[in-house]
């Protein structure tokens, strides 16, 4: 396998690369979650691959399949600005940003990665996967650039995974009771937060990886509420 194939992006993200402090997945793919021919999508991605070589970055190009097929980049020693400044370029609602971690003497233990929508991390994982269990998904995963290349993934909002174990029971799903006219206004904002959340989730105008998107941060938000109330 080449220098840029499998072995080479787990090695990497493992933080077995001595060179490789920081990574990103980044793509140029369906701006502002709208549903792009996929001519336009490869011309929006030479775009991306010039805005980062401009900057002096090197990167892996990747494939894989978030609700419909996407190509992206793995990028190597970028900054998380500098991740966050490509997302916000390119139009896209979040991006993953990794940085290696170390243990008190000083050897590398692996990379922890932030899903960043916007400028904002939304939720932190410490492991990528690529067992059986991956390989056999039809959706949501990155691959290498061939198309039967193996799979991988970056478990976010799987809660097997969570970094700081959650204490609420294990469930897909978050049920809050009725809120009293007090609960409402003390908590408006994640309310309105919620709602908008919901519209995005099922406007089929969107892509599917965006309605994907909202859906996790749903739940995410809905737990938040729960906590406080």
């Amino acid at each position: 396998m080449n220098e840029s194939g499998f072995n080479r992006i787990m090695n990497i993200l493992a933080g077995n690369v001595p060179s490789i402090d920081s990574v990103a997945f980044i793509t140029a793919a369906n701006p502002n979650a709208e549903p792009t021919p996929a001519r336009e999508n490869i011309l929006l991605n030479k775009e991306l691959a010039a805005w980062l070589r401009a900057r002096g970055l090197g990167f892996i190009r990747i494939r894989g399949k978030f609700g419909g097929p996407e190509k992206s980049f793995i990028v190597n020693n970028i900054t998380k600005d500098e991740t966050i400044a490509a997302g916000l370029e390119f139009d896209q609602e979040a991006v993953i940003w990794g940085e290696k971690t170390f243990d008190t003497e000083g050897e590398p233990t692996g990379f922890k990665f932030y899903y960043i929508e916007g400028d904002v991390i939304k939720q932190e994982r410490d492991i990528v996967l690529s067992g059986e269990e991956v390989q056999n998904r039809e959706d949501f995963y990155s691959q290498e650039r061939q198309t039967a290349a193996r799979k991988f993934l970056v478990p976010f909002f799987d809660e097997d995974y969570e970094i700081v174990p959650v204490e609420e029971a294990q469930h897909n799903f978050v049920f809050l009771p009725p809120l009293n006219g007090e609960q409402l206004k003390t908590h408006q904002q994640t309310i309105d937060e919620i709602n908008d959340r919901t519209r995005k989730s099922l406007d089929e105008s969107r892509t599917p990886k965006s309605r994907w998107h909202h859906r996790q941060l749903l739940r995410l938000k809905l737990k938040e509420l729960q906590r406080r109330l």
